[in-house]
């Protein structure tokens, strides 16, 4: 059933949005009012069509609509995932793009949601026998407490105080979070800016978790030559929050080649790459 929404001004001279076909742009908006209040629905092109296209006649318009969701989900506009076999849609930032009033109680979840890696929808992981881990991965971010981040992150080192607002920026939380915002400026995001925020979170995952520059630079290359995890690892605090789970996932699968997805990288990592995201942390 469709649903009310609103849509800013800003939408229309987003710089992102623009370098977006124009059907790609209409079918975004429509699924702002086929996904439900959470954001989410199910990434079935024939019942969006429906939802988006029904008085649209073209011979393609089925096709077009796929593409459209490949160019979305490339642009990292929405999320193309699986939940237990079910294939799924999400806008990506549903929250800054609505403001739902009474949401309904959300009928699937949403990507980042998912802590099990046996619901991420890798074409590796689908056809690798489930772990048994020890615990979930936290979900808690740096800033609302360290107690349960260090707690869940085992013998990975023993945390250190915090540095001083006023200390000198260090090299190699800079290095790191450079090197994050380098690869997201080349995959033709507007490049992001190294906050505060960012640095804390980048410190604590070298100081508190014990993983290391080599290891937190190879998991980044990793995770953007992922169709899946590219659209996901945008911020230090999300790196840190995925990095056991992308751990296992390299070495799980460390030479396979990447399998046809919603969405294909558009970078190709190299065998030394290949050979050093296999062993990351």
């Amino acid at each position: 059933m469709a649903r009310i929404r609103s849509i800013k001004p800003e939408f229309f001279t987003s710089l992102t949005i623009a370098e977006l076909p124009l059907s790609a742009r209409l079918t975004f908006i429509g699924l702002w009012t086929y996904v439900d209040d959470n954001g989410v629905g199910p990434a079935d092109a024939r019942l969006i069509r429906a939802a988006i296209w029904p008085l649209e006649e073209a011979p393609d318009i089925l096709q077009r609509t796929r593409e459209d969701l490949q160019s979305l989900h490339t642009a990292r506009l929405i999320a193309l995932y699986e939940d237990s076999g079910r294939p799924l849609v999400a806008v990506c930032n549903w929250s800054e793009h609505q403001k739902v009033s009474h949401p309904r109680k959300p009928r699937f979840p949403r990507p980042e949601d998912l802590a099990d890696l046996r619901k991420d929808p890798t074409p590796e992981d689908l056809q690798s026998p489930p772990e048994d881990d020890e615990s979930a991965p936290e979900t808690l971010r740096p800033e609302q407490g360290a107690g349960s981040r260090e707690q869940g992150a085992g013998n990975r080192g023993r945390a250190k105080a915090s540095p001083s607002a006023d200390a000198p920026p260090r090299a190699d939380v800079e290095r790191v979070c450079k090197h994050l915002a380098d690869i997201l400026e080349k995959s033709g995001s507007k490049r992001p800016d190294i906050t505060a925020k960012w640095r804390d979170a980048t410190r604590l995952m070298l100081d508190r978790d014990g993983v290391t520059v080599e290891h937190a630079l190879a998991a980044i290359d990793w995770a953007h030559s992922n169709s899946f995890w590219q659209a996901h690892i945008l911020t230090p605090m999300k790196l840190r929050e995925k990095y056991d789970q992308l751990r296992r996932q390299a070495n799980s699968q460390p030479g396979r080649q990447q399998q046809p997805g919603p969405a294909t990288a558009s970078r190709h990592m190299t065998d030394e790459e290949i050979r050093d995201a296999s062993v990351f942390g």
